[in-house]
């Protein structure tokens, strides 16, 4: 009798463990299509494999799976194995590989904290905050005793982010009072409680923006650092010489070879905007502008002086659109070498404003270089 009985025993305890997706688990299959199931294959032929997983919420269930769907049969990693490997991805913040895994994990084993943990956090991740959330809840309703306290924190800050304050708060004093001596638990506890009430109050959602907006200062002054002083007077006036050549280029590909724009704006403007402030507001403060364009030579004199007007018209009023209270100095050049060989700049055209007669005056020094029979049609009244 008392064989009878320890074989029984023995049989109830195997038949407990095979219930639990946790101690027996042993093969993964993974199919042909791509996806994978991991179990306790129960029953193999030739033509067939059972294989018995855990569900979701408790007990198992036998899957027959074809061997023609069935592309390999690997031995599985232990728990804690994948668990730390889908850890790991969630760390990288490669999200949606972390939720598969974890999501796998939590089908298997629905009560261990840590997987349901991560599973939330990758979700949260992804902005979905509602099916976070409703992960959590589902383990508090499959533990109801002997729950982690780490688990519930997480779960309380969760609500605290979906706005019900008051149930962050029980949750963050349930999680406390699991382990009463754990110092350094009520700590925790006690610090996302006031946490809740100054993210209910706005001041912690100012607090981070405050620091998003020093962050975002802080990468565009290094990146206001490392202007190219050949094109422009700082980060502003290169980024206003890129515009004016692709405005050019839309009309004539050849025409501009070169664009520098000198900006100046009073000290406090200057080094505002250095430390990475609004660009628009440093703008607005800019007083004084010229523009210095290159041209392909060649290119600029087969235009008529209409045409040339045009341009030197088109590159004021666009520095004035981006530098309101300033009058832009625009001046088209050409390079060429002088008697020793070295590029000097020979002007072309200029555009100022004048302010007597509250007009833009463009002056064009085309008598050197200018086409003589098309001079001759034009004054005929011939184009």
């Amino acid at each position: 009798m008392s064989r009878f009985l320890a074989a029984l025993a023995f049989a109830l305890v195997a038949s407990l463990l095979a219930l639990d997706g946790v101690a027996v688990r042993a093969e993964t299959i993974y199919l042909k299509g791509g996806s994978k199931l991991t179990g306790r294959i129960v029953e193999q032929s030739d033509d067939w494999v059972k294989l018995e997983v855990a569900v979701e919420g408790g007990g198992s269930a036998v899957i027959s799976l074809k061997r023609s769907r069935i592309e390999r049969i690997e031995k599985a990693d232990s728990l804690d194995e994948r668990i730390e490997a889908a850890q790991r991805r969630l760390d990288m913040r490669m999200d949606l590989e972390a939720e598969r895994d974890f999501r796998e994990l939590v089908r298997e084993n629905p009560r261990h904290a840590r997987a349901r943990a991560g599973l939330a956090r990758a979700l949260y991740n992804q902005g979905k905050l509602a099916e976070a959330l409703k992960t959590l809840d589902h383990y508090l309703l499959l533990v109801p005793q002997g729950r982690d306290p780490q688990l519930m924190l997480l779960a309380a800050e969760y609500r605290m982010y979906a706005g019900e304050y008051a149930e962050a708060k029980n949750l963050a004093r349930e999680a406390a009072a699991l382990e009463p001596q754990n110092s350094a638990l009520r700590e925790q506890a006690a610090a996302l409680t006031r946490r809740v009430d100054r993210y209910r109050d706005g001041t912690e959602a100012a607090e981070l923006k405050a620091a998003q907006q020093k962050a975002e200062a802080e990468k565009r002054a290094s990146e206001r650092a490392g202007f190219d002083r050949t094109v422009g007077s700082n980060m502003d006036a290169c980024e206003a010489a890129a515009d004016l050549l692709y405005w050019m280029r839309e009309a004539n590909q050849n025409l501009p070879v070169a664009a520098r724009v000198e900006v100046r704006a009073d000290a406090r403007a200057e080094a505002a905007y250095a430390r990475g402030g609004d660009a628009v507001e440093f703008q607005r403060a800019v007083d004084l502008v010229t523009v210095t364009i290159t041209v392909n030579e060649a290119q600029w004199l087969r235009d008529y002086d209409h045409i040339k007007r045009q341009v030197v018209y088109g590159l004021y009023y666009q520095l004035k659109t981006r530098y309101p209270k300033a009058t832009p100095a625009v001046t088209v050049v050409k390079r060429e070498p002088d008697d020793k060989g070295r590029a000097r700049q020979v002007d072309l055209a200029r555009g100022t404003w004048d302010g007597k007669r509250a007009k833009l005056v463009v002056e064009l020094w085309t008598p050197a270089n200018v086409d003589r029979q098309r001079q001759a049609g034009l004054k005929s009244g011939k184009r």
